[in-house]
């Protein structure tokens, strides 16, 4: 049996709840392989921590730039919440090692030369020449390309010049997509790194399956399911019209429509006071429950509840965005907008609109509704998903090893 140790980068990929939620799905792909038989697997989580202070400082300078020019600066998690958030990664496996180092390379090669690592992924940012250890980039998509209008010109150019980098300077490049795969091609003119593309594969987080008391988020007993976070691109807009239309057309003024996930779009940051006020004009605000960001078991409770999952995104990374890997997983029905990216699902629980048509969406709401629901026993469940995680852990392996 081979004996491979695997660092697994999470710089900022922790920032977020997809990058989260990614990190995660590498690590059960890792995971389901240990006990196998063909490797033992070493895996050590790297993250990035900054002093207190200076998370306090920065937060401080955010609140009065917030204050002075009404735009949204996001507050920074400080150290404790986001060791508790990291200290998620164990519940794959307490074998799982949590590794925290400075946020500088320096202090990274260190770390990993210590724990005798093998390999090290997904790098967000291109690691330097001097780094000891073969590495993997990653690539998230070409958004900026199709939507410039959502970007400054400055991001624009740091997007540019960040992928450039990476074509020229990583070996491999891990992709969520044959999408962004194929933007690869068509966007980025000098490029060395050969890029991978990981497999759709919705992850089984057995904490959908204990039962947690959600009654203080006073939400109705039957519901829709958004979990996006509230950025322009995520279409929240088509998505509130096709649940007026919805209520309008069948009368079902006790369905109600759950959001989670960041109500900060810094890109944007009036979007989502248009967002409530659409809520006001349309008169659904008393009918849409917006939550925010939530604890994961309470995001899995919803959602194991809900009547299905919208996903209303006119553009993503990956298929489905991270609300349709876990729906998938469990068996929930999806509606999810029909972009290229998203129809590299292949589920029969998945069902398509045409991207940004409220009235086709509410159609397929409709159809949804009406269908009796499907329950999912756990070993069938348990089946599914081991295929699909083995099927990941060894395309990481392959990265890794070839």
């Amino acid at each position: 049996m081979k004996k491979l140790n695997i660092g697994i980068l999470t710089d900022q990929f922790i920032k977020w709840g997809g990058g989260i939620d990614f990190i995660r799905l590498i690590l059960n792909g890792l995971n389901s392989l240990n006990g196998t038989g063909q490797y033992e697997i070493g895996i050590y989580v790297y993250v990035p921590i900054q002093l207190e202070i200076k998370i306090q400082v920065k937060n401080f300078i955010k609140k009065i730039l917030n204050a002075i020019l009404s735009q949204k600066f996001v507050i920074e998690k400080s150290n404790i919440e986001n060791r508790l958030l990291v200290e998620s990664f164990k519940d794959i496996n307490q074998n799982i090692s949590i590794v925290y180092y400075n946020g500088h390379e320096k202090d990274l090669i260190k770390r990993v030369l210590i724990d005798n690592i093998d390999f090290v992924l997904p790098a967000f940012n291109p690691l330097s020449a001097k780094f000891p250890i073969p590495w993997a980039g990653y690539v998230y998509d070409f958004q900026h390309k199709y939507y410039p209008t959502f970007f400054t010109d400055e991001d624009i150019i740091m997007r540019d010049q960040s992928f450039s980098k990476m074509m020229k300077e990583a070996e491999k490049v891990i992709v969520n997509a044959k999408e962004v795969r194929n933007d690869i091609e068509k966007f980025v003119e000098e490029k060395k790194a050969k890029v991978i593309t990981l497999p759709f594969c919705p992850v089984l987080n057995m904490d959908f399956f204990q039962e947690i008391d959600i009654s203080n988020l006073n939400i109705p007993e039957k519901y829709f399911m958004i979990s996006n976070q509230f950025w322009k691109h995520k279409d929240h807009i088509t998505a509130f019209k096709a649940f007026k239309a919805f209520i309008d057309a069948t009368g079902n003024i006790d369905i109600g429509l759950v959001c989670t996930g960041q109500t900060i779009d810094y890109r944007f940051p009036n979007y989502y006071s248009e967002l409530e006020e659409l809520l006001i004009n349309l008169d659904i605000q008393n009918r849409v429950f917006i939550l925010g960001y939530i604890p994961k078991k309470s995001q899995l409770q919803i959602l194991k509840n809900s009547i299905a999952v919208i996903q209303p995104t006119l553009f993503e990374g990956g298929p489905g965005g991270g609300a349709v890997y876990e729906s998938v997983a469990y068996g929930i029905p999806s509606i999810v907008s029909d972009i290229p990216v998203n129809q590299e699902l292949d589920d029969e629980s998945v069902c398509f609109f045409t991207a940004g048509s409220y009235i086709d969406l509410k159609e397929k709401m409709e159809v949804v509704f009406k269908k009796p629901k499907v329950n999912f026993t756990l070993d069938e469940l348990i089946v599914k998903n081991e295929k699909r995680l083995m099927a990941m852990g060894k395309q990481i392996i392959d990265i890794v090893v070839n």
